[in-house]
């Protein structure tokens, strides 16, 4: 298991992790790498109990008690003994409104991390008498999306163990984070590693980061500030989006794909391109392990206004089979060997499978709670990731179909922009899954009842061939041109 040799000063950390150390040194009190997750507790648990629970989480993964530091060889990681960090902390809010139990929330969220003292993690019970929030923080540095929620499995586990009297320990996993570490050295030292390098430098030469036209101007230096607009598919449409990728035999987030580098070039008038899709780098024991093992592969698109959504769908399918194959080459590598030194990506996808994890997990996140040790336990959304970059979309899977959460840098977008993007891209999906024939550029970006509007406020009926379309976006090549959006006024 982990352990810190205090001759050597310290565990190495991986090139994605000494990434996500500087930019926290760049913005300590930011918490655009926070990752948060929550329940609701009827009854109130003891605090007792879940304290027992919590403490048997931290020893039992040696990433939630480490701490990092710089030395003369570079950023290193020390692990802590069990019981010096990472406690629960609990917060008495009797009588709180929901409107409040949410600033309370936030607050917690936000909380900047001490990665050099304090450590990467912190569970927190908010006690507001009939019910209790249960959340569990911490920095990307630690974990991922795939360790929060082996992280929920185990502490649900522990819980159910203290409340009934019995030992909470938790069996230490097989594996270790020093473990990718090292196999992450051997790679980038090995001509496998040389391959993939060559890969990542063909699959950007000539192409350009995704970007949507923004309401101001970018600043200087990223705020690290953002929103999030979440909202669940109806349950129709994420049962077509699965049928459809049965029949293309690709994969639903493909079909998500797709649908988003359609709608960037609408939007923009880019036909090449690249959006990051976030993958996970575990092999064997690691999925059983907390940390950061997840890495961002560009997929690269090439759309034009006569490509066919189903076109685009299966090109961006076979695409991101490339990119997850060399998903194991760490994504700062590439873009330090990238020749325009400017960002490769300012749009990311993911797709989180609640599913894969078990323990009724898919349908919790569905909102169905989970009967545990006599308590319900009710998921909760929190936001969190927010300002990584322009614009990111999250998909998830569970058991009742899929919901999208939209996150997006406030500096650069107004909500209803957003709101606006968010609701077209639904409608590039509803067409993808009805008429996967029709051409990109024939998709209309309005409902019927916003066509219907705009053209009332116009001089005359829309000319022949631009049905569907409005501003910009009606017009292939100057799409994205200063500042306006398509359907801005919709």
């Amino acid at each position: 298991m982990a352990h810190t040799d205090p001759e050597d000063g310290g565990l190495p950390l991986s090139v994605g992790q000494e990434g996500l150390w500087l930019l926290h040194q760049l913005a300590p009190d930011s918490s655009t790498y926070h990752l948060a997750g929550g329940v609701r507790m009827e009854p109130v648990p003891d605090p007792g109990i879940l304290a027992r629970a919590v403490d048997a989480v931290t020893e039992r993964h040696s990433m939630l008690r480490s701490v990092y530091a710089g030395t003369e060889a570079g950023p290193r990681r020390r692990v802590l003994p069990p019981g010096r960090t990472g406690r629960l902390t609990v917060r008495e809010a009797p009588g709180a409104d929901d409107a409040e139990l949410r600033r309370l929330i936030d607050a917690e969220v936000a909380a900047p991390f001490d990665l050099g003292g304090e450590g990467p993690f912190r569970a927190v019970l908010i006690n507001r008498g009939p019910d209790a929030v249960v959340l569990v923080v911490t920095h990307h540095i630690a974990t991922d999306a795939l360790s929060q929620w082996l992280l929920w499995r185990d502490l649900l586990t522990a819980f159910a163990a203290a409340a009934e009297g019995a030992d909470p320990a938790l069996k230490p996993p097989v594996t270790d984070y020093g473990h990718f570490v090292a196999a992450e050295r051997t790679l980038l030292e090995s001509s496998r590693g040389a391959r993939q390098a060559e890969f990542w430098q063909e699959q950007c030469a000539g192409s350009q980061a995704a970007e949507f036209p923004t309401d101001r101007p970018r600043p200087r230096t990223p705020s690290y500030q953002g929103a999030s607009l979440v909202r669940r598919l109806p349950d129709d449409l994420s049962e077509r989006i699965r049928r459809t990728a049965a029949a293309r035999e690709v994969s639903p987030f493909a079909v998500a794909l797709g649908a988003l580098q359609a709608l960037v070039n609408r939007w923009t008038g880019m036909r090449d391109f690249l959006i990051a899709c976030p993958a996970s780098v575990r092999r064997g024991a690691a999925r059983e392990d907390v940390g950061y093992y997840v890495n961002p592969v560009l997929v690269r698109a090439e759309v034009g206004r006569a490509d066919t959504l189903g076109e685009v769908i299966d090109r961006a399918a076979d695409r991101l089979r490339q990119a997850t194959a060399r998903a194991t080459y760490p994504y700062p590598l590439v873009a330090q060997a990238a020749p325009s030194g400017g960002p490769l990506y300012r749009i990311s996808m993911t797709m989180v499978a609640t599913d894969r994890f078990g323990g009724g997990f898919a349908v919790a996140a569905a909102g169905v709670p989970l009967r545990i040790a006599g308590h319900s336990f009710t998921y909760l959304e929190i936001p969190h990731l927010e300002g990584q970059c322009d614009i990111s979309l999250e998909v998830t899977s569970d058991a009742n179909g899929l919901s999208l959460a939209l996150r997006y840098d406030t500096a650069l977008f107004e909500r209803d922009t957003v709101e606006r993007l968010f609701d077209q891209y639904v409608r590039f999906l509803t067409t993808a899954v009805e008429d996967a024939g029709r051409p990109v550029g024939r998709v209309p970006l309005t409902g019927g009842d916003d066509r219907r509007a705009l053209l009332a406020l116009g001089a005359g009926p829309a000319p022949a061939g631009t049905a569907g379309t409005t501003g910009t976006a009606g017009a292939a090549g100057t799409a994205g041109a200063g500042s306006g959006h398509p359907g801005g006024a919709s």
